[in-house]
């Protein structure tokens, strides 16, 4: 028998069995309510409003897709029934009348991490509100924009976020064993891909013992896939087998050196910094910054040659007070050019939504613990910040 050294077993098994409970309540409670699916519907006039269209072209696509037996979305209001449109209905709604998609006009995934050295600065708020907000952006969605977030934080943040059932005890079919597993893409699109609330938007979870991975991985990876050099088998072995099936590809780590952060920095188009003004946050990213250089070369050390486009950095945390603009500015001196114009404020709103595992565009006002007005506000912030960060993507794939 396990000995409990100052009752640290003990206390263990009640944090399992309280995790357990949390997400088992919340589960629940969308069953019980009927809330688990996106809850965001359309009108046809909001449609008829969406880039690339008008009133009389979406009044004509629904009248051909209904009489070839397409079924709309609807609600009752009173005694008649209204169009209440989901996000597939608009985006076929766009096919019909033949929009080019994203994938029709850029080859293969774009690779996006977050990432810091600094914990606590809002990686995985900005990971998995940008997967969203891409989604799921009213003026985006004629791009219909296939998402994927590939957890490599064995905490598994993103994971809880997304699709929280995945991420509560220990989770086999994690983004680490893909990795190490050498599967093709059928195994890897049935054994491991997780859909979440969001219909698009899928997620590779993370569980607690991946730590134990990431801390032997140079010995793992020389064992099960000899040859390969240790920070390329993420590119390797998910995002290359993949590269078909998605537009975008979100990664998040844990806030370490470790190889899971030098993996997804090795596989990576863009990085993205999320950059807190609070003075020791600010600090601590002003040292990981550093540092980077330091880690693609540690890359470059293992004959890999690193596909990094842009380091964009954003403000994080902010609010408008006096410290928190020096420190706006003092981003911009190091950034420049690659100074983000939009970032991620401290509202409320961000917060609250972890009480029910969803982000600020998932969270239905109908059920959100907290102010409807502060989910809107944050809400309307997510959706500038996720544009903001496809329009400069779209800038630097411009230029490449």
């Amino acid at each position: 028998m396990k000995r409990d050294y100052g009752g640290v077993l003990e206390m263990a098994t009640r944090a399992n069995s309280m995790l357990h409970g949390l997400s088992d309540h919340i589960e629940q409670q969308r069953q019980e309510f009927n809330q688990t699916g996106f809850y965001q519907t359309f009108s046809r006039n909001a449609v008829a409003n969406m880039p690339l269209l008008s009133k009389h072209a979406v009044v004509a696509a629904i009248s051909d897709m209904e009489a070839a037996g397409y079924q709309f979305g609807k609600k009752q209001t009173g005694s008649t029934s209204q169009y209440a449109l989901t996000i597939q209905n608009v985006v076929d709604i766009y096919q019909h009348r033949k929009v080019p998609k994203y994938r029709d006009r850029h080859d293969g995934p774009f690779v996006v991490f977050v990432v810091s050295l600094k914990g606590g600065v809002s990686k995985t708020v900005s990971t998995v509100t940008l997967a969203h907000g891409m989604r799921a952006h009213p003026s985006m969605l004629h791009n219909d924009l296939r998402i994927l977030v590939i957890d490599l934080d064995p905490q598994a943040s993103s994971t809880m976020f997304l699709s929280h059932t995945n991420s509560v005890g220990s989770v086999l079919e994690t983004a680490a064993q893909a990795m190490l597993n050498d599967l093709d893409a059928d195994q890897l699109r049935e054994q491991f891909i997780k859909p979440t609330v969001m219909p698009g938007v899928d997620v590779i979870p993370a569980s607690i013992d991946d730590g134990f991975v990431a801390s032997d991985w140079e010995e793992l990876v020389a064992e099960h896939l000899p040859g390969v050099a240790p920070s390329e088998v993420l590119r390797r072995n998910v995002i290359d087998r993949l590269a078909g099936d998605y537009d975008f590809i979100f990664l998040d780590t844990g806030p370490h050196l470790d190889s899971f952060m030098l993996n997804a920095i090795a596989a990576s188009d863009v990085l993205l910094t999320p950059t807190p003004p609070a003075q020791v946050d600010f600090h601590s990213t002003m040292k990981y910054l550093t540092r980077l250089p330091e880690m693609l070369e540690r890359i470059e050390s293992e004959g890999i040659e690193p596909r990094l486009k842009a380091n964009i950095g954003f403000m994080s945390k902010m609010t408008s007070k006096h410290d928190h603009l020096t420190s706006q500015s003092y981003a911009r001196e190091v950034f420049t050019k690659s100074m983000l114009d939009c970032g991620l404020p401290r509202l409320d709103g961000f917060e609250r939504c972890g009480e029910s595992f969803d982000t600020v565009i998932s969270a239905n006002p109908a059920s959100y613990p907290g102010s409807a007005d502060a989910l809107r506000k944050a809400k309307y912030e997510a959706e500038q910040f996720s544009r903001a960060v496809f329009d400069r993507i779209e800038y630097i794939r411009s230029t490449l």
